[in-house]
C-alpha cells in the first residue's frame, strides 16, 4: 500500500494538502480546534506541502508537463514578475549579478530593485530562464559567508603571509633576466643590462615568479594558498571551502511569448476581485478533449469569465487571437475577452472580429483592467 504521502501528481496533492491547512486555520479561528492541536498539524501540513513542493522541482526537469504548470504557478508571484518584465524590457538578453559589500550576487531589475540568485535558480529550474556560468565564489566553512574571506600565499616553510612575490622578466634582445622591480623605472621598462627602454610588449617576456619570505629567508617558486576568515578568525583550505557557483541568466523566445500572455493579470486580478469575483489565476477550463488554461478564469453568479493576457513591446500580432479562438472553441466560457498590452495590430482586429473574439486593448495593466471590467459588466 501506498503511503499517505506518495505523490503520483506532487502539484495536485500540494492544492489539497493547502487546502487542508486553510481548513484547519478556518477550525482554529471558529475555535473548533485547541491551539497545541493546531500548532501540530499546521507544522505537519506545512512540511508535507514544502516537501511536496521540493519533488514537483525536482520533476520538472524530467516532466515539461509539470514544469509548465509551476512556470503558470510563479507568474503571480510579485519577484517573478519583477525579474519577468526585466527580460519582456530587454528581449531576453543575459542578466548580469551585482557584488556588493558582502560579496553576495544579487540581480537589478527594473533599474532600483535587486532580487537574490535563488529565485532565478527556482525559475531555472522550472525551464523559465537558462543559466550561464559567471563566477564562482568562496565562503567560509564557519559561518558560510563570503564578505570576511580573503585568500592567502603563504611561505611553504613558515606559513608566514609575509612573502614578496617577483614577476621574473627576460629582455629577448640581450637575454638578460631580472625581477620586474628591477626592469620598472617610473611607468617605463628599461633593462637593468642594456638601458634599452623596452615599448613593444614582443620585446619582454615574463617567464615565472620568484618569491621570498621576510620571515624565514627562504625562496621558492610557487606559494602555498589557503583561505582566511576574518569574521571566524579560521583558515581553510578549498577542500572544505563551500564554493558557490553564480549565474547570469537569459530568457528564450519561447518563454518571453508565453510570459507575455501571463505576466499583466496581476491589476486584473486585484480589480475582479474587489468587485466580488473569484479568481483564479491562472485559470484552467476542462473541455470535452483537454483542459484549457487561460491567464485568468473570474467567476461570479454561475458565470465564468475567461481571459487571456497578451503583451508586446509595440503590439500585439495575429498569433494571440488564433489561440484565443481555439480555446474559447474547446472550453466554452460564458464570457471570453483577449486583454491586450500596449495596442492590437490592424491585422490581428481584423481576425478578431472575423472569429467574433472580444477584445480589450489598454496601454497599461491598470488601464486595460478597468477596461475588462466594463466588458465582464456589461456582457
Amino acid at each position: 500500500m501506498a503511503s499517505p504521502e506518495s505523490v503520483t501528481d506532487p502539484l495536485t496533492e500540494e492544492d489539497n494538502l493547502s487546502k487542508e491547512l486553510a481548513n484547519l486555520e478556518k477550525q482554529f479561528a471558529e475555535k473548533k480546534v485547541q491551539q497545541k492541536e493546531y500548532e501540530l498539524l499546521s507544522k505537519q501540513l506545512t512540511e508535507r506541502i514544502q516537501r511536496v513542493e521540493s519533488q514537483a522541482y525536482l520533476l520538472a526537469g524530467k516532466d515539461e508537463s509539470i514544469a509548465r504548470r509551476l512556470r503558470l504557478r510563479n507568474y503571480n508571484d510579485p519577484a517573478v514578475q519583477q525579474i519577468t518584465s526585466q527580460f519582456l524590457k530587454t528581449g531576453g538578453q543575459p542578466l548580469q549579478p551585482d557584488f556588493g559589500a558582502d560579496r553576495i550576487p544579487r540581480y537589478r531589475v527594473l533599474d532600483t530593485i535587486l532580487v537574490e540568485q535563488e529565485t532565478l535558480q527556482k525559475m531555472r529550474d522550472i525551464g523559465m530562464v537558462t543559466g550561464t556560468l559567471y563566477e564562482r565564489i568562496v565562503s567560509c566553512p564557519t559561518c558560510g559567508a563570503p564578505s570576511n574571506v580573503y585568500q592567502h600565499f603563504k611561505c611553504p616553510q613558515c606559513n608566514s603571509i609575509d612573502i614578496t612575490i617577483n614577476r621574473m622578466f627576460e629582455h629577448l634582445q640581450c637575454g638578460t633576466i631580472h625581477p620586474e622591480n628591477l626592469f620598472r623605472v617610473g611607468q617605463n621598462l628599461i633593462c637593468p643590462t642594456c638601458k634599452k627602454m623596452l615599448q613593444k610588449t614582443d620585446e619582454y617576456r615574463m617567464i615565472g615568479i620568484v618569491c621570498s619570505c621576510k620571515n624565514c629567508n627562504s625562496h621558492f617558486g610557487d606559494p602555498a594558498q589557503s583561505y582566511y576568515c576574518r569574521r571566524c578568525k579560521s583558515e581553510f583550505g578549498l577542500a572544505s571551502a563551500q564554493v558557490v557557483d553564480v549565474f547570469s541568466y537569459s530568457m528564450s523566445k519561447a518563454i518571453l511569448s508565453e510570459a507575455r500572455q501571463f505576466i499583466g493579470v496581476n491589476a486584473l486580478t486585484t480589480l475582479l476581485t474587489e468587485n466580488g469575483y473569484v479568481v483564479k489565476t491562472p485559470g484552467t477550463i476542462t473541455g470535452p478533449s483537454k483542459e484549457v488554461v487561460f491567464s485568468l478564469i473570474a467567476q461570479k453568479d454561475a458565470r465564468s469569465i475567461a481571459v487571456d493576457v497578451a503583451q508586446s513591446d509595440t503590439e500585439v500580432g495575429v498569433e494571440p487571437v488564433l489561440d484565443m479562438f481555439v480555446k474559447v472553441l474547446e472550453a466554452s466560457p460564458t464570457v471570453a475577452i483577449l486583454a491586450t498590452i500596449p495596442s492590437l495590430s490592424k491585422q490581428a482586429r481584423e481576425v478578431a472580429d472575423m472569429h467574433k473574439i472580444v477584445v480589450s486593448v489598454g496601454a497599461t495593466p491598470i488601464e486595460l483592467a478597468a477596461k475588462v471590467l466594463e466588458i465582464v459588466k456589461s456582457a
